[in-house]
């Protein structure tokens, strides 16, 4: 017997609230090592701290290279992650010292023109 379309929503509705009770929780998990990527997107960047690998690969999934490219800077020695962009390996100390840093527009332009 198929479901009915009221049926198919609401187990839509369910599985997108697990979803999202997984990835908080994936989210949360740390492991052991810092993450800060740099996603440039269309002239924009946005930095974003992780806590494990898994999040920072997914963003890397999300932005192949024709919709962004994302640099990533972490302080894991053997990071297995794929992105368009560069992995910079750095101490936690340069990695909070850029998660503070302002970035000015020009800066902002010249890293979006640059590839």
């Amino acid at each position: 017997m198929k479901p009915t379309f009221d049926e198919l929503v609401a187990s839509y509705d369910t599985a997108k609230a697990e979803v999202a009770l997984l990835w908080s929780l994936i989210a949360s998990r740390e492991d052991g090592f810092k993450y800060l990527s740099c996603l440039r997107c269309y002239g924009s960047i946005t930095w974003t701290q992780h806590s494990n690998q898994f999040t920072t690969q997914e963003l890397c999934d999300e932005y192949y290279g024709d919709n962004g490219i994302v640099d990533i800077y972490t302080t894991n020695p053997n990071p297995n992650i794929e992105t368009y962009g560069t992995i910079n390996i750095l101490s936690e100390e340069d990695i909070i010292s850029m998660s503070k840093e302002d970035i000015s527009m020009s800066r902002a332009m010249c890293n979006w023109i640059t590839p």
